[in-house]
């Protein structure tokens, strides 16, 4: 029995002289691998549907438990990503995050949708590498329903008229009134203006079509950056070795 989902290419290894197992991340399936039989030859036509990061129709069947490919039709390759090196680093850093946080079965429209979207900004919009990994980190722990506290204070509920300090390791902001008696030892603590606090916000709850729409100051959107990737490490519970290679490269 053949079936057929759209998908985008978030890892491939190579087996044998010919073939690839491709892991797809499809918005009915979450994450699953396919068999590719013969990928490898340049006159295959699942040559370019088993790239890195290809979006295409994957048309498969099952036996003895594993997916093998029968026919695929491209969409989109994103060719943008292959001329800046840290853009490919980031895809490959957004991609194995994927890869670990959605499993199989699991349905992931959202972050399909979101994926795309970022892949789209990188390659075809000229999106700063910085600003679309922070958008990816902090959206992606809300699509997996880890998102923080975003109603102010945890104690008092106040936002607007108080200085907020974000727990990351809490997911929480306590004002300055509460900050000393809630605050324990271990605790991350990052004091966040108003900009940031609303731009948290927006990246939680903002339509998926919007999630760029946005802008934040240079310092502003630096320690964003910081409380993105810090949170969302924490909530995966470990780190990534393409995140690191994508820091020693990024500029």
């Amino acid at each position: 029995m053949l079936r057929t989902v759209q998908g985008v290419v978030i890892g491939v290894r190579e087996q044998g002289e010919n073939d690839r197992i491709v892991k797809v991340l499809s918005p009915e399936m979450g994450v699953i691998e396919i068999t590719a039989k013969g990928a490898k030859k340049q006159n295959s036509s699942a040559n370019s549907t088993s790239q890195l990061f290809a979006c295409a129709d994957f048309c498969f069947n099952e036996r003895k438990g594993r997916y093998y490919l029968n026919s695929s039709s491209v969409k989109r390759i994103f060719y943008g990503l292959r001329l800046d090196v840290e853009k490919v680093a980031l895809a490959s850093y957004m991609a194995q995050a994927i890869g670990f946080a959605v499993t199989e079965n699991q349905t992931a429209g959202d972050a399909y949708r979101l994926f795309m979207n970022s892949l789209y900004m990188l390659a075809e919009r000229g999106g700063e590498c910085g600003f679309v990994k922070l958008v990816f980190e902090l959206r992606l722990t809300a699509v997996l329903g880890m998102l923080p506290n975003l109603l102010g204070c945890a104690e008092c509920f106040r936002f607007e008229d108080v200085e907020l300090t974000f727990i990351v390791n809490r997911g929480i902001f306590l004002c300055g009134e509460h900050l000393a008696d809630r605050r324990r030892h271990d605790d991350i603590c990052v004091e966040v203006s108003r900009g940031i606090f609303d731009a948290m916000q927006f990246i939680c709850l903002a339509d998926m079509k919007k999630v760029f729409n946005f802008k934040l100051s240079g310092n502003a959107l630096e320690k964003l950056g910081f409380i993105c990737e810090k949170y969302f490490l924490h909530m995966m519970g470990r780190g990534f070795k393409t995140l690191d290679f994508y820091k020693s490269i990024a500029k």
